[in-house]
């Protein structure tokens, strides 16, 4: 597997060419930055102030940008898979090329997109979509066809689809037959799929039972459309990966893709809300995620932010400075970080011994440090669903089962191998890489610390970048592993349905399998009373926390810096500044540039 570190010195070297630095030159930064001695003024050296986030790519001729409606988007840290998002939910592009027939408001409500109106009949069984008629919202940059019922029958059966794979494919198993169909049931064929278009602009969705959520996850990247003429025509593999014009119906459309540089866009006229959009470019530059500060802050070219997260590390300076606090905007994250032990194997596996081992473990993390360590950028998390979205409980009884309690840690450990926290294996806690930014790695390295500490552990960590993430975590083999989840639509099925659901065929995270609790996640999905739902719901999480399948630590609480010309941001309800996230992606569609400093 290759290096982190070699994988970020091919990236340098990619864009250090971009910028026309010869290849003498690049050995040496290279030779440096490989012992740990380079530093921002020595590659100033080599490429100019500022370079050192990333150089320039001189293709682009910049000027042809009006400034003020040109946004420079935070977004990614590694180069897209593909921007084929029916297939791929976890394609890594820029989600806002594509819409779906629903979106999110920055209060998280489930709102129109190419669907003007969504009803449901009595029992939310029947949800019915009107798409906006004779519009033109697909385009490949010269040409468009219209936005249509048929594209969604098509895409989401492309998605459930058995022989495609698709690791999300459980995302839409509340459309009647889906599971059967994608579980490879015998006789359910795709005809059989709850999925009706009524005409060119009616589409009719009927669920497997009540579905009062539904909206939320129509809203949500997973249930955007594919252009069937593309598939076909270029195939999977081929229509999205940047190497023929991309077909797309979002507020944007792609205009140029390269690799491990910058990802172009501009404003799509024929998107539905086209003239109420003021920006008209977008670049959005790929930049590992160490190097999203000094981008936003030094940048040049094609390479700066004009908004990123600011990290823990750099916090405190943010804060203490007069004209970079004024920059800041704090926002809650529907997003929790925890800690998974579920995949059964030596010391957590699955008997009595490992159980004792796994619950150890869910009481040996302090989160309250590592919510002083990130200087306040997270919550204690003691549930599944975070504050903020239906569904949190701050359940007193809930709260216990997981308490950070290192005595109670060593009891659980009496009568086994590892009793007095001795006798450990080779332990390896995975995670993904490219995360400094959300402040992954100082977690990480606490809570290694924390479980030494407290048990004794001796834990390995092992850093996997983003492209090869999900394919190992999908293979349910890790060890241990410290993993994130951003909320995908504002209810709780989304964790304790698409994340801990044990029946998928695909897309498994964890290996942890209990009938009881998928018996009370199919439940919950069907109950249409809301208060009756959380009882089902605080019963999984009871179940869940009791067997250790996971241990929640903290919640995401970010602080973002945004230049004094991005104007209009989004706010929530509670006041907080909503940006573009997993959720919420309208932001570009709702900012305005004035008086960019150049």
């Amino acid at each position: 597997m290759v290096s982190r570190k070699e994988e970020q010195l091919g990236i340098l070297a990619k864009r250090f060419k971009s910028a026309g630095v010869a290849r003498r030159d690049f050995l040496k930064i290279a030779a440096a930055a490989a012992a740990g001695t380079v530093t921002t003024a020595g590659m100033e050296k080599y490429v100019g102030p500022g370079a050192s986030a990333a150089p320039r790519h001189r293709f682009y001729a910049l000027q042809e940008s009006d400034p003020n409606t040109t946004l420079y988007q935070f977004g990614r840290q590694d180069d897209p898979v593909s921007f084929d998002f029916n297939l791929n939910l976890y394609a890594n592009a820029e989600p806002s090329v594509f819409s779906s027939l629903l979106t999110f408001d920055p209060d998280l409500n489930a709102v129109p997109d190419w669907a003007s109106e969504f009803t449901p009949n009595e029992d939310a069984s029947v949800w019915t979509f009107n798409i906006r008629p004779d519009n033109i919202g697909w385009t490949n940059g010269t040409d468009t066809r219209p936005v249509t019922a048929q594209d969604f029958v098509f895409s989401w059966e492309r998605q459930l689809n058995p022989a495609n794979a698709a690791a999300y494919a459980g995302f839409l198993f509340d459309i009647k037959n889906a599971e059967k169909y994608n579980l490879g049931e015998e006789g359910v064929a795709a005809g059989d799929l709850g999925m009706k278009a009524l005409d060119e602009w009616t589409l009719e969705v009927t669920m497997e039972g009540p579905r009062a959520y539904f909206p939320q996850v129509v809203g949500y990247t997973a249930a955007v459309p594919s252009p069937q003429w593309a598939v076909e025509e270029y195939g999977s593999d081929g229509w999205a990966n940047g190497e023929v014009p991309l077909w797309s119906n979002g507020i944007l459309k792609l205009d140029k893709w390269e690799h491990d540089v910058v990802i172009e866009m501009s404003k799509n006229e024929g998107y539905w809300d086209a003239e109420n959009m003021r920006i008209t470019k977008v670049f959005e530059p790929i930049i590992p995620s160490e190097s999203t500060v000094l981008a936003f802050e030094r940048g040049e070219g094609n390479q700066r932010l004009d908004w990123a997260p600011i990290p823990a590390a750099d916090l405190t300076r943010y804060q203490d400075d007069p004209e970079l606090a004024e920059l800041l905007r704090k926002y809650v994250y529907p997003g929790i970080w925890m800690l998974i032990p579920s995949n059964g194997m030596e010391p957590f596996q699955n008997d009595e011994v490992g159980l004792k081992v796994r619950k150890a473990l869910s009481h040996a993390v302090d989160r309250s440090r590592i919510v002083e360590l990130l200087n306040g950028q997270a919550a204690e998390a003691y549930c599944m669903v975070p504050t903020g979205v239906f569904g949190f409980f701050d359940d007193p009884e809930i709260n216990d089962i997981q308490k950070f309690d290192p005595a109670l840690a060593m009891e659980q450990l009496v009568g086994t191998p590892y009793e007095g926290g001795q006798n450990w294996p080779e332990i390896t806690m995975h995670m993904r890489g490219s995360e400094e930014v959300f402040n992954s790695d100082l977690m990480a390295n606490d809570i290694v610390a924390q479980l030494q500490e407290n048990l004794g552990m001796n834990i390995n960590i092992q850093v996997w970048p983003g492209e090869t993430w999900r394919p190992e975590l999908f293979k349910n083999e890790f060890q241990l592993f410290w993993i994130r989840w951003w909320y995908d639509y504002p209810d709780p099925n989304n964790g304790y349905g698409d994340m801990f659901y044990s029946q998928k065929a695909s897309g498994k995270r964890q290996s942890w399998s209990n009938a009881e609790f998928d018996d009370l996640v199919n439940q919950g999905k069907a109950e249409p009373d809301p208060e009756a739902r959380l009882e089902i719901y605080k019963q999984a999480e009871k179940l869940i926390q009791e067997d250790v399948g996971y241990i929640p630590v903290v919640y995401r609480v970010d602080n973002y810096a945004f230049k004094p010309w991005v104007k209009d941001i989004p706010m929530n309800r509670q006041g907080f500044t909503v940006p573009d996230g997993n959720i919420f992606v309208q932001m570009m569609s709702k900012v305005a540039i004035e008086g960019r400093e150049e």
